[in-house]
Parts: structure tokens; C-alpha cells; sequence
């Protein structure tokens, strides 16, 4: 079985910094690189705070934060941030031409027995592992944000990813303190995202439509459905509820169900006007009076609740 003891992860975005420190809190030998030093020392910085946070809410012991942050090394020289790598986490935006070039420029630094995988949410496993010489030895490993909070992390297999790769990456996420779902066939969005993509686009068919506002919708969701599933998944509640209900109820409201096979208008739009959300200050929502800042703290805070409540339930 393959340890996976010292991790390169490429790109100090949001996901890459934060898989990173998720790795160092794992007592891993970390090498966190990214061609901008100004990213890399914002990266530490970041990592730092959210420490902090994890601290201040009693999910890490107050003596282990210099102890993680020195676990890390930040370079701007792939050559040496992948030299020892067993594993190297590609985190870089989701630009194939981008990862293409990172890639080559990784399998000339690397060891040959290491392992690529990527941080892709949506871009084929199988096309990614074609831009590389190492296909069967490569492997996609989704976190979701924000990575050192969020439980799940989706591991996915490529047509040339072999079993045994794929069951030592699932116990090297448990290792981190994840909980690693296998998936096992290579689609476009894994499952969370497609999951996740089609619950939105029956909200924004709702709002479209006039039936309800957004605001309305989210309020649906957030004092119903999310509460529920913390606990109990759609599949598992379908089992709760009676499978001879749930199919008398599919077949009169499957037909009525929104399956636009592109953006709706609705989000499209917005788009299109610029209107792309926070980081524009309007979107569905108008952020631009808000305190942007205090309110990602907070959305933080309460999953951190959620997260210490949930692992006390089992």
C-alpha cells in the first residue's frame, strides 16, 4: 500500500492553499507551490486565519498551529516543491490548456513512480490523464469548499486508474480525516456537482417561472431540505418515506420537472450583464451594502457547528 508521505500540491488558490493545510494538519510533509510568490505568501497568510478559526471554535488544539504551518514548505520552483513527491495535487483553475502545460512541466521534475491527481470539479478524469504520460497512474481527488472543512472529498477513477490505486488514495483521504466516496465511473460533474447542479436548476426554473421569489426558495431549502440532510441522504430518505409513495409521487411531478438542457435565462442573463455575484457585488442577491467579509466568517462559524454537532451524533 502506498503511504503517500510527503504531497506537492500545485496552485495556492483557495483550494489549493486549503488542501494543503489539510494535509499538514495529518502531520504530512507538505510542498505548497505556485509561479506567483505574492499568492504563496497570501496563501500563508489564509492558512493562518483559518487555523485560527479552527482553534477559536475548538476543532484544533491551541499548541499545533506553528507546528502546521511549518509543516508546509512554499516554493515557487516546481522543481522542488515535486522533487520528493509521492503524490502531487494539482489545484490550478479549471483551464485545460493551463493544466496541459502544468503538467508537462510536473512530469519533467517528478519522480516516474509518482502519483498526479487533480482538484478538478468538472473536467474528465480520462482527458486530463491523456495530457500525461502516467495515465494509470493518475487519479482525480475533489475537494469541496471549504476544503479543510467540508467532510467529503470524491475520489475518481479513470478508465486507466487500476483498483489499487484507487483503495490506497481512499485510505489516504480517511488518513486526512475525510470521508472519501469512490466513484467509480468517470462522468461529467462526479456526484456532488451533478447533484447539486440539479437542484439549482429546478430553484431557477421556480423563480423564473414567478412561483416564488429567491429569496422564498433558499428558505425552502435551508429550514427543510438542508436540515434533513445533514443526516438522512435523498437515497436513504426515499427508504423513510416508502418507495411506493415516492413512486406515486414521480409519476405526476417527474413530467413537470425543469430539464433545460442549457442555462436558463434566469442565470444566464445575469451572466451575461456582469451580475456574477459576490465578487461583483450583484448577482441573485445584492451584496454591495453587505459585509462580505463578516458574513463568509460567519457561513463558517455555523458550518463549524453543524460539523462538531454532526461527528458528536455519529
Amino acid at each position: 500500500m502506498q503511504q503517500f508521505d510527503t504531497i506537492a500540491v500545485i496552485g495556492a488558490g483557495t483550494m489549493g492553499l486549503t488542501i494543503a493545510l489539510v494535509c499538514a494538519m495529518r502531520c504530512k510533509k507538505v510542498f505548497l507551490v505556485d509561479v506567483s510568490v505574492p499568492q504563496l505568501e497570501n496563501a500563508k497568510e489564509k492558512m493562518r486565519a483559518s487555523l485560527v478559526q479552527l482553534m477559536d471554535n475548538g476543532l484544533m488544539a491551541p499548541g499545533d498551529l506553528d507546528e502546521i504551518i511549518n509543516a508546509v514548505t512554499y516554493t515557487a520552483d516546481t522543481s522542488v516543491g515535486v522533487a520528493e513527491a509521492d503524490l502531487i495535487i494539482e489545484a490550478v483553475p479549471e483551464d485545460k490548456d493551463l493544466k496541459r502545460k502544468i503538467y508537462a512541466g510536473l512530469e519533467a521534475a517528478a519522480r516516474t513512480d509518482a502519483v498526479f491527481a487533480s482538484n478538478t470539479s468538472g473536467i474528465p478524469i480520462n482527458c486530463l490523464a491523456a495530457m500525461t504520460r502516467r495515465p494509470e497512474r493518475f487519479i482525480g481527488i475533489h475537494f469541496y469548499q471549504p476544503g479543510h472543512l467540508i467532510p467529503l472529498v470524491e475520489v475518481v477513477q479513470g478508465d486507466n486508474t487500476p483498483d489499487a490505486l484507487v483503495k490506497d488514495v481512499l485510505e489516504f483521504v480517511r488518513r486526512l480525516g475525510k470521508k472519501p466516496v469512490w466513484v467509480r465511473k468517470d462522468i461529467p460533474g462526479f456526484i456532488g456537482n451533478r447533484l447539486q447542479h440539479a437542484l439549482s436548476r429546478e430553484a431557477m426554473s421556480l423563480m423564473q417561472k414567478g412561483i416564488a421569489s429567491a429569496e422564498d426558495i433558499d428558505t425552502v431549502v435551508k429550514s427543510s431540505l438542508a436540515l434533513r440532510m445533514v443526516f438522512t441522504g435523498p437515497i436513504e430518505q426515499r427508504d423513510f418515506n416508502g418507495l411506493d409513495i415516492h413512486v406515486a409521487v414521480a409519476e405526476y411531478l417527474y413530467p413537470d420537472l425543469e430539464d433545460a438542457k442549457l442555462p436558463l435565462a434566469v442565470l444566464k442573463d445575469r451572466a451575461d450583464a456582469g451580475a456574477l455575484g459576490i465578487k461583483t457585488g450583484k448577482g441573485f442577491f445584492d451584496w454591495r451594502t453587505k459585509d462580505i467579509k463578516k458574513i463568509s466568517a460567519d457561513k463558517h462559524r455555523q458550518l463549524m457547528e453543524i460539523i462538531k454537532l454532526a461527528s458528536r451524533l455519529g
